[in-house]
């Protein structure tokens, strides 16, 4: 009965609620918002749009949410997990609300989900289809849109490479859909006069071992670091069964292999902006957990699950109790 309810619409639901509520009162009882660096290339960042405000956290949640629900969409249209993904969409809210302030408001890691999510539906559909060069060049413009105010974006079109070759569709027209959807958002806004040569700005990596020297700073790595971790361990774990799915299976949850590896070595490297990539690793981690689950045939697959949400719920009071 526990397993039913944890990997059936019960949990959702109740997450859910529990995000928002979790969300309300962090705004409420705390000034505290997430510093970001405006690391766009020629456009400020998205953390720069609305600040912080009611407005901002409720576009924030909204995405949040929405990010979860097109997880649960995506895998009923792919089924890259074999059962329903309504465990994963429960453990990535989970994940979220450990470290409220990246859901106190709208900024660069809720937008790179977003982004993310958009261009696992387009490269998912080009699977073995020959004519896919308009997929490849939307998900290319789509990312290098998002280059203009997240230079860390650029990483991700490494890993969408990688995905459309995993789907075995990246040929030479594909390549050529590749640099027309790089080049044609900066073609566009440089043509209306919405950008100049003057606004690029070069991408700063910044070593955060000479600016991170709060306990919260720590803190906030070291959630990092577990979360990459687990993830890690548990995408190794999962690929021993992984491996024997069909073809297109192993095809999308190769994307999020390419996915999380990346983003961790990202999380490395530029450290300094951190809560950008924290979102990502979340969500890397959730489908992992959605894996262990339906693989498991353990009568007590719950209690990791519920081990996850007494975690998650820990850090999110230890790191309200911070801020108060």
């Amino acid at each position: 009965m526990i397993n039913r309810f944890i990997g059936g619409r019960g949990l959702n639901v109740a997450v859910t609620f529990l995000i928002v509520l979790a969300g309300v009162v962090y705004v409420v009882f705390a000034d505290e918002t997430i510093f970001v660096n405006d690391t766009g290339l020629c456009l400020p960042s998205c953390n720069l749009w609305l600040g912080s405000g009611w407005m901002s956290f409720f576009l924030n949640v909204c995405c949040i949410v929405a990010v979860g629900y097109m997880l649960k969409h995506l895998n009923r249209l792919h089924g890259f997990i074999r059962a329903d993904a309504s465990v994963a969409l429960s453990a990535f809210m989970l994940l979220e609300m450990a470290s409220p302030s990246v859901v106190a408001c709208f900024y660069e890691g809720t937008m790179m989900l977003l982004v993310v999510l958009l261009s696992a539906y387009l490269l998912f559909d080009t699977y073995h289809r020959r004519l896919s060069q308009r997929s490849i060049f939307l998900v290319f413009f789509l990312l290098s849109l998002y280059s203009m105010f997240q230079c860390s974006a650029l990483y991700l079109v490494a890993v969408a490479v990688l995905g459309f070759i995993q789907m075995q569709v990246m040929r030479f027209r594909g390549m050529i859909a590749t640099l027309l959807g790089l080049v044609t958002p900066y073609w566009i806004f440089y043509g209306f006069g919405i950008i100049s040569f003057d606004d690029f700005r070069l991408p700063e990596i910044c070593n955060s071992w000479f600016v991170l020297h709060s306990v919260d700073s720590w803190v906030v790595v070291a959630t990092c670091g577990l979360t990459a971790l687990v993830a890690l361990i548990l995408m190794a774990t999962n690929m021993v069964k992984i491996i024997s799915y069909n073809a297109k299976r192993r095809a999308c949850n190769g994307f999020f292999s390419v996915l999380t590896i990346a983003t961790v070595i990202m999380s490395g490297v530029d450290y300094a902006n951190i809560f950008t990539y924290l979102p990502t690793l979340n969500l890397c981690l959730a489908i992992q957990v959605g894996h262990a689950f339906t693989i498991s045939s353990n009568e007590r697959r719950y209690i990791p699950v519920l081990v996850l949400c007494a975690v998650c719920l820990g850090l999110y009071v230890y790191n309200f109790y911070n801020i108060l």
